[in-house]
């Protein structure tokens, strides 16, 4: 995982920012051109197995609800934050990558399904980055 971080943090006027809890997010969002948004996903319906990778790009009213629910311990996630950004007019460009969890017990180690499919979401976070990256330059 450093080496995509070095990777993003190579690309001109991208930042590397762990957000932690979602209610900061909606700070990360104010004031920037675009942003990739990267959490775990949790389908109610089981509709996606376990380690499966989901690009979505936010709208006018957030991220869309075939996202999933939060797996925000405080009933605040990511799709929330979005979403009220979006209401109060804060709103950059927002592509959101995820993987559908397996399990979300705290504690919990990655299952296989989600630690095999994380090369490939880091290739797809550096890849959609450097293309936002090309598209804001002058």
């Amino acid at each position: 995982m450093r080496e995509s971080s070095s990777a993003l943090r190579a690309l001109d006027g991208v930042e590397v920012v762990e957000a932690g809890p979602a209610s900061k997010v909606l700070d990360l969002l104010d004031g920037v051109d675009a942003v990739v948004l990267v959490d775990a996903v949790r389908t109610s319906d089981g509709g996606r197995q376990p380690g499966e990778l989901v690009r979505a790009e936010a709208g006018p009213s957030g991220l869309p609800a075939a996202i999933g629910s939060s797996l925000s311990s405080h009933g605040f996630g990511v799709a929330d934050a979005v979403a009220l950004a979006a209401a109060l007019g804060r709103m950059p460009r927002v592509v959101f990558f995820g993987v559908e969890a397996a399990g979300v017990t705290m504690g919990q180690r990655l299952s296989p399904e989600v630690e095999n499919a994380l090369p490939q979401l880091v290739a797809r976070i550096v890849e959609e980055a450097a293309a936002l990256a090309e598209d804001r330059e002058p």
